[in-house]
Order: C-alpha cells, then structure tokens, then sequence
C-alpha cells in the first residue's frame, strides 16, 4: 500500500521544479527531480517487496473432481521357508513288568482228588485223558498255594480187565499237569492209589447179579489197590471179594474208576507256582 502513495507523489514533484526553474538551472533541477523520483521508486520497491508475503503457486483442483484411484499393483507373494520342524522324541521303551514272585510245592507232597468222570477198562482206551480236582488245598513256600478245586490233568497208560477169578484188573495213570488259578504246569507225579469198582462184563443172569453185588462190595472195602510202578493200579482177583465164591470162574470183569471216586497222587519233582496277588 505504501508504494502506491510514492508513485503519486513522484510526477508532482516533477511539475514543481519545471515551474520554479529556468535555463541551465530548469535541466539541473529537472535532472534532480527525476533521480529523486527514481530513488523514491526504488525505495518504494524495497519496501513494497518487504510488506508482501512471498506467494507459492499452488496448482489448483478442478471444483468437483475426485482423486483418481491409484490402480492395483499385484503384490507378489512373499515366500515363505517352510519352518524346520522339531526333531521328533526318541520312542521310549515301556519298562518291563515286573516277574510274578513264584513259591514251590515240594516234592514228595501228596494230593487228594475226586475224578471229574467215570472211567472203564471197556469204556476207554490207552491215550485217553480225564480230569480230577483237588480236595484239600496245598501250600507250598514264599506263599504259593494250591487252592482246593484246582484241576489235575490224568492219562490213562494202561487198561486191562479180569478174564477170570484169578486175574487182576490193571489200569496205569500219568499226571500230565496241574492247573492253579487258570495257568497250568507240568507236573512229574504218581498215581498212588484210586477206587476201582469191578464190573462183570456178562451181566445177565443169577450169577452176574451176585457177583454185581459182590464187586461193589469189594470196591468199597478194599478201596486202596495195589500198585507196581509208575502209577499202574492192580485190583485184587475177583475170588478177593465178598460173594465171588458164587460167581463162574470163566466170567469177565472190567474196572471202572467212578465220577467222585478218590484218587491219590504224588508229587515226584518239586512244583513252581506263581503266587496269587503277584
């Protein structure tokens, strides 16, 4: 604003210093005039260009217009390394269980059964297997016990039948093993004793009657057999037992061992159990 008022102010001076001077005197004025008017000029610019802002140009936006949109550069997928995976636990093995404490039945220990099935000299033949269950419980050491019900296993060795009064009736046995609490063992024992019954083979008329009587008589007095070696039971002659005296001396008898009848056995080896609970 200030410069304007300089720049009018510049051609009145001039017009005074032609009106007041003359000749040589009139150009040396006009000349000092117009350096003052010069010099008030550049002054005005000087100050002029202090007073104003310095202006930037700014580039202007259409009224109305929207930015356009930056277009969609596709991004490449960063790559990805696989993580390394962590090494896998070494497998480990399970402990081993421990071994089940075992206890001995000694040698020599004798055990009472009952045979599970009837068994016959006519009935059966050498091979056969039939069982019988233990009477009375047997300890034995570290606490092993044969519980009362537990199962021996008994092949028959041998089978003969009395073909007269004089002959005796011969059945053989062989303990094969012995089942305590549902696991079975091999067992070394003997035979000692069983109740056989004599059975005549002809069992029609009077006679066979009497010596039926008679036979079962004898079974159940005498009851303990004889025996030779490994378990081979011998019963006593027909001519043995009460009433026979009555009986034809050519008949045939068999021998049975009758479901309940006792047996006797012994062991000739000692016998390792496991021990319940363990």
């Amino acid at each position: 604003m200030r410069a304007i008022h300089f720049r009018a102010v510049v051609p009145a001076v001039i017009l005074v210093a032609f009106a007041a001077c003359s000749g040589k005197d009139a150009e040396q004025a006009a000349a000092d005039s117009i350096a003052a008017a010069d010099s008030a000029r550049d002054l005005a610019t000087v100050v002029d260009t202090a007073a104003q802002p310095q202006l930037k140009d700014v580039p202007v936006t259409p009224t109305g217009s929207t930015p356009r949109p930056k277009a969609n550069t596709p991004t490449q997928p960063k790559s990805t390394q696989p993580k390394a995976s962590a090494p896998a636990p070494a497998p480990t093995t399970p402990a081993p269980a421990p071994a089940p404490r075992t206890g001995t039945v000694a040698s020599g220990t004798t055990l009472t059964l009952a045979s599970a099935s009837k068994v016959c000299t006519n009935t059966n033949k050498v091979g056969d297997r039939f069982n019988a269950t233990l009477s009375e419980s047997v300890t034995g050491t570290n606490g092993a016990v044969i519980p009362a019900g537990s199962t021996v296993s008994i092949e028959l060795t041998e089978l003969k039948r009395s073909v007269d009064s004089k002959t005796n009736i011969i059945i053989g046995f062989r303990v094969v093993s012995v089942t305590v609490n549902g696991k079975t063992y091999d067992a070394s024992a003997d035979v000692m004793s069983a109740s056989i019954e004599r059975v005549r083979s002809q069992n029609t008329g009077d006679d066979a009657k009497k010596v039926g009587a008679g036979a079962a008589a004898g079974a159940i007095v005498g009851q303990i057999l004889g025996r030779n070696t490994k378990g081979t039971l011998i019963g006593a002659a027909v001519g043995a037992a009460a009433g026979a005296a009555a009986a034809s001396s050519t008949s045939d008898y068999e021998g049975c061992v009758n479901a309940g009848a006792p047996v006797v056995v012994k062991l000739t080896s000692p016998l390792t159990i496991d021990v319940a609970g363990h």
